[in-house]
């Protein structure tokens, strides 16, 4: 049991270490407890989905080849250019004198974490499928609480990064740059990375 818990820590650990920094880029958006609320639960959908596929790729799918998980990397690129677009339209509508409020996203902020989280996990499917392959009901239960606690902790480091004055504000100022550009290179990176 000791040696399954060690292998969940790590194999989430190492396939998830570059979530710290998207996730603190959408604490940093959250400015609404329901919207903070909606970056974790997002962030718990697109692992678990992750765990889901991976459990049935190690049971049902060990001959498909794993380059396929590379077109994952389109999903991070649209939500960039979603955002730009987004931005360039908030900018218009700010423009004119009738500015209306905007009602809470916190569905969208759900939606967009859930999917980039998923479409970033090529190298989790990678690494979770030969893990998962051959392990008893047991120890799939204990990995699975292993990475929903990892997942509060990943989630805690996000939104306490975002919490620094600097660094939020910073994030804030420029989330119209940082945003978009952090999507669409990521998803540059999941399309290459089985090339390189």
């Amino acid at each position: 049991m000791i040696e399954t818990i060690i292998a969940g820590v790590l194999a989430f650990a190492g396939t998830n270490i570059d979530d710290i920094f998207i996730n603190t880029l959408f604490f940093a958006q959250a400015d609404t407890g329901r919207k903070v609320r909606s970056v974790v639960i997002g962030k718990y959908l697109g692992i678990g989905a992750l765990v889901l596929v991976s459990w049935f790729g190690a049971v049902f799918l060990q001959y498909v080849p794993q380059n396929y998980t590379a077109l994952l990397g389109l999903v991070p690129m649209a939500l960039g250019i979603r955002e730009w677009i987004q931005y360039q339209k908030d900018k218009k509508s700010s423009d004119s004198s009738h500015e209306e409020e905007k009602p809470d996203v916190g569905r969208g902020f759900i939606i967009s974490m859930m999917l980039i989280t998923i479409a970033s996990g090529g190298d989790n499917i990678g690494v979770y499928m030969p893990l998962f392959t051959g392990y008893s009901v047991w120890q799939m239960l204990t990995v699975v609480i292993i990475f929903a606690l990892m997942t509060a902790l990943w989630c805690l480091l996000g939104k306490k990064l975002s919490d620094l004055p600097g660094l939020r504000t910073f994030l804030l100022k420029y989330k119209h740059i940082i945003v978009p550009c952090v999507l669409i290179a990521l998803g540059i990176y999941i399309i290459a990375k089985p090339f390189l």
